[in-house]
């Protein structure tokens, strides 16, 4: 499918369904969410299965469902399911789980993408342990996308430089992985290391985009900007699509 213009992206989203605090972060998240959805659009063909854990305003989820007549399944905690029933209801399916705990299994198999948006982060579990259960679940021509902050953020590395630290708090980043404790980011990652995760897990990294969150910055904010346009690299997010690795595609084929 052809990618849609921001308006088009803004226009297919029905932001009435969504909590307040849902606009205001697609609105600050922009940038990231349009580009997401269209590195899906352009990667997957019609009537996907689609798994996403802890969809969160399941923006990228509406679009692939409008756009490609997708069946959609979320992953979440029991209690955001509950408060976002009339947003998630609209989909296939809904299942309740902590990807993290060490007995989860995804709840699907023969899936033909798996979102895992702005997540990852969140988590106090090495991500290769879950993104082989992904990989299990994928069909043969299965895809993973992947949003994440960038760790190695200019932004970060100016932090440091003036001494104020670039994680949570103890009482935050020690803190259980439930519903009360969901916003602390736990561990974020630079591409090497998420690459290094993939390769572990059987599956390869094709297409990575370094992002902003929103299409502006700020005046005061500008230089930083400028300094990410020229090196990618050091820009706040990263987008990831992957897939199963060749040698695992070659032994399903037989």
């Amino acid at each position: 499918m052809n990618a849609l213009s921001p308006n088009e992206f803004r226009s297919s989203i029905d932001l009435e369904k969504r909590k307040f605090h849902m606009k205001s972060y697609f609105e600050s998240s922009f940038y990231r969410q349009y580009r997401s959805a269209n590195m899906a659009l352009s990667a997957l063909g019609r009537s996907p299965r689609v798994l996403s854990l802890g969809a969160g305003g399941a923006f990228v989820e509406e679009i692939v469902q409008k756009h490609l007549d997708a069946s959609v399944f979320v992953v979440d905690f029991a209690e955001t399911l509950a408060i976002e029933s009339d947003l998630y209801g609209k989909f296939a399916g809904m299942f309740a789980g902590d990807i993290s705990a060490p007995d989860w299994v995804s709840p699907l198999d023969g899936v033909d993408a798996v979102f895992w948006f702005d997540n990852i982060e969140h988590l106090r579990i090495d991500p290769t342990k879950i993104l082989r259960k992904l990989r299990s679940a994928l069909s043969e021509n299965g895809q993973i996308f992947i949003t994440t902050d960038n760790f190695a953020r200019l932004r970060n590395i100016l932090k440091l430089i003036f001494n104020r630290s670039i994680v949570a708090l103890p009482k935050d980043l020690f803190a259980e992985v439930d519903f009360e404790h969901e916003y602390v980011h736990r561990r974020e990652y630079t591409r090497p290391e998420l690459e290094a995760c993939l390769r572990e897990a059987g599956l390869k990294l094709v297409e990575v985009e370094m992002l902003w969150q929103s299409p502006s910055e700020s005046l005061k904010k500008l230089p930083f900007r400028s300094f990410e346009y020229l090196f990618p690299r050091f820009r706040p997010h990263m987008l990831i699509r992957a897939q199963k690795a060749v040698q695992d595609a070659r032994s399903t084929t037989g």
